[in-house]
Order: C-alpha cells, then structure tokens, then sequence
C-alpha cells in the first residue's frame, strides 16, 4: 500500500480492521456445483501453501487472508456441494477434518498478533494525528497572523494613499486661489470710470405764510414771537436703495471614492463547520475502507518466461502435426507476493481436434506437491484456430480462475503464428460462465466480453521454465 492508504488503515480501529479482514477473507469464497468437488480440495492444499510462504515471508495479513479463506471454503461452503458426501471423496474429506484444527489455530495465533501489530500502528497513528493537528493549528495561526498583517499593511497604504490625494487637493486649491488673487490685483490697477453724477433738484411744497397785524400791546407780540416755524420737507419713507443679492453661502464637502478604511475584528473568529457522522456508522465505514484497500492490493502479478510458449511448442510439435490439442499446467513459486512460472507439466491426456482432457490427476498433484508448486492456469495449442477462448475453454478457466484469482490461460496457434494469454472478465465473465449449466460447444453472449488479455502478466526474457511431460 502507499502511505496515504497505509494512514488510513492506522487510523481504523484494531478491532475493526481484524473484523473487516475476515469477513473480505469469508466473503471471497463460493462454489459451483459444476466444477468437480475434488477441484476444491485441492485448492484448499494450495491455500494452505500460499499461507505458509506469507508466514515464511511475515506477511501475517495475507496468511491470515488464506487461513480464513480455508476454513471457511471447508466449514461453510463445500457441505453445500452436492458431491459432498461422495465415497470417492471420503480420504480428502478426512484430511481436511485432520487438518482444521490446526488451521484454526494459525490462524487464531496470527490473528493475535496482527492485533497487537495494528494497536501498536494504531496509537503511532494517534500520536501523528496530534502533531498534525497541531502544526495545522500553528499554521492556521500565522495565516491569521499574516492576514491581520496585510490588513494593517493595507490600512496604512490607503491613509497614506488619501493623505497623497488631500495634498494634491489642497495645492490644487491653493493655486486656484492664487490665480484668483493675481486676476483681482490685475483688476483693481485699472482706473474705474464712473458715469456723470444725475444733478437732482429737490423741491418743497410752499405753505402760505399770513402776516398778522400789528399789536400794540406785549401779549400780542409774543403771540407773534412765539410762532411755529414753516415745517421741514417731508420724508419719504418708501424711498429706499435696493440692497445687493446675498450670495448663498458656499459649503465645500470632499467626498472620498475609497469608501471607509478597512478593519479588522479579532473579537469573533469564523464558525468551525461540523461534520455529520451520524448518517454512516463509523465501524462500517473503517470496514467498508479497509475491504476497499485490500482489494485493490489483492492482485498479484504472474511472471511468465518469454521463451515459455515455444518450450511448450516443441514438446507438442508430434499432436500438432496430427491436428490434436496438448494441454498442459501452468506451476509457480510465490515470492514477495507474486507468482514466477517455473514449470509446465504435461500430464496424461486424451486430445481432439478441438478438445484436450487430462487424466490421472493425482500424479500430477504429487510432482507439484514435492516442489511446493503452485496452479496458476493452463496452457494448450490450437493446431489449426487462431489464439483465442472457446466456450469449452471458458469453462474449462472458470474452474481455475474461481480457484485463484490470478490464473491465466495461455493459447498457442502454431499455424496462425500467435500466442494469447487471457482470463475472464471479472465480475462479468467469471460470474456469467459460472452459472452456465450446458457443457460441450455452445454460443455464449460476446457483448460484453467474457474474456480479455491479461494485465497482471509480466514477460521476462531473463528466465526460463522447466516442461515435464508426464504423458
């Protein structure tokens, strides 16, 4: 696994990340009452060898994978086989009953440790979990920091940008009042002509004036002294000069285009968003994550020596010639999770045209079983066709696909000059040809496909197989 998918598996709880391994491990087995039930009970000796060379290597997770694997394949499903309680497979039964036991106890002793290994991974995950949060939250802090920085920065740049523009305002004034001032110096040096004075006369009504007799006596004299004097012209009070029009009083407001300068309020800081864990249980959701990474690491590569297809050529070239199909089956060694082909065995066989049987499986099972040698698929000509499945072939892969995920048929056409290595379709081939009951030649759907070119298949031309014919 990558290390962003390794954190996620830390971060699961021990508990849980065993529980979702055994159930991926439970969920992975089935069986088809149309592959023969002695198919089964020899997977079940290759799952046993695979597991061993996981423990060998320490690589508990996967030997636990297998373990779970076995004993679920022999204590759930196989009783369901319809051949279960057939005498002819009574010996295979009494080993796998010898055996259970002592696969339930690997797989218990490993299961154990890997708890203890996942608690540890665990708390290293918690621990890195609290350094993250914390350099998050000093990050967070000087973000802030340089946010409020910038916010000051920015505040002083438009008081220093406004008080440019005040300056540049008050110079602009000052000098249109200076060519104020200059045009009314100009103006007043000039003589002022004023027009001729209006000459008015002004004129008073007249008052008739009786001149009294002369008295004789002093009373009379001083009635005649004492006399009102004529009266003064009169005023006219509605004659009055128009006074100047007020000029309206000038208000001069600057408005500023900058609207006002920016703050910043360090009294609130923004809401933290909540996260809704309500709507998925957290185990399901660590199991369902952890199902998700295993599978995706699940597939293993199967390396094939280049020179491998012409081997097997030469050793057939005698049925070619007779127009009849050889098979063979592909053997590996498992090593740091991956499967190198390093023999093909031709076991007994009866050949057609179109067609190859083997016979006499168990001698073929006992050459594998001394060298540790692992089924990974199979191999066979088409002496006159072209490299490709045909509806037997489908079913004759369905039985060792179902069996190992990996498994590959490799398809050699001598006349056309080819070589394909194919396996079916997965879920869509694999699950649509397993539950075809007919046997023999017959039409299968090809949209969509059920069979494809193998992207899990490396060629190296550094190594070489051994073939051993057993016919």
């Amino acid at each position: 696994m990558e290390k962003s998918e390794l954190s996620k598996a830390w971060s699961i709880d021990p508990r849980e990340r065993i529980k979702a391994l055994s159930e991926l491990a439970s969920g992975s087995v089935s069986i088809s009452n149309g592959i023969p039930i002695k198919r089964y009970y020899r997977s079940g000796v290759e799952l046993e060898r695979m597991a061993k060379v996981y423990e060998d290597e320490n690589n508990m997770e996967k030997a636990f994978f297998l373990y779970i694997k076995y004993t679920t394949l022999f204590v759930e499903c196989l009783p369901k086989h319809p051949d279960y309680k057939s005498p002819q497979t009574s010996n295979e039964r009494k080993v796998v009953r010898s055996k259970l036991k002592t696969i339930f106890d690997r797989a218990e002793f490993i299961k154990n440790n890997l708890t203890i290994t996942y608690a540890g991974q665990h708390k290293k995950w918690i621990m890195e979990e609290q350094i993250r949060k914390a350099e998050a939250e000093q990050k967070r802090l000087e973000e802030e920091a340089r946010i409020e920085a910038e916010a000051v920065a920015a505040k002083r740049a438009e008081m220093e940008r406004r008080e440019t523009e005040l300056a540049l305002e008050l110079e602009q004034i000052e000098k249109q009042l200076e060519e104020t001032r200059t045009i009314a110096v100009k103006a007043s040096e000039k003589p002022v002509v004023l027009p001729p004075p209006i000459q008015r006369q002004a004129t008073y009504p007249s008052l008739p004036v009786e001149t009294p007799p002369i008295q004789s006596n002093t009373s009379s004299f001083n009635e005649a002294f004492n006399m009102t004097s004529p009266s003064a012209p009169p005023v006219v009070s509605n004659m009055s000069l128009p006074s100047a029009p007020s000029a309206p009083s000038a208000h001069i407001q600057i408005i500023s285009d900058t609207g006002p300068l920016p703050t910043v309020d360090r009294s609130t800081k923004p809401a933290v968003p909540q996260i809704d864990r309500s709507t998925k249980p957290a185990a399901l959701a660590a199991s369902d994550m952890f199902a998700e990474m295993m599978t995706q690491d699940s597939q293993r590569a199967v390396i094939v020596p280049t020179s491998l297809p012409d081997k097997f050529l030469s050793v057939c070239l005698d049925n070619t010639q007779k127009n009849i199909e050889t098979c063979g089956i592909l053997a590996a060694k498992l090593t740091a999770n991956n499967f190198t082909i390093t023999h093909v065995i031709l076991p007994k066989q009866r050949g057609t045209p179109d067609s190859c049987q083997t016979l006499a499986e168990e001698e073929l099972f006992e050459y594998q079983d001394k060298l540790d040698l692992i089924t990974v698929g199979w191999i066979h000509t088409h002496p006159t066709q072209s490299a490709f499945l045909s509806s037997v072939d489908l079913h004759t892969h369905c039985s060792y696909q179902l069996m190992l995920r990996e498994a590959i048929a490799i398809v050699c056409a001598p006349k056309h000059n080819s070589t394909g290595i194919f396996a079916l379709t997965d879920p869509h081939g694999l699950d649509s040809v397993s539950r075809c009951t007919k046997s023999g030649f017959h039409p299968h759907p090809t949209i969509p496909p059920l069979f494809e070119d193998c992207k899990h298949v490396k060629m190296d031309s550094n190594l070489t197989a051994q073939v051993i014919d057993l016919r």
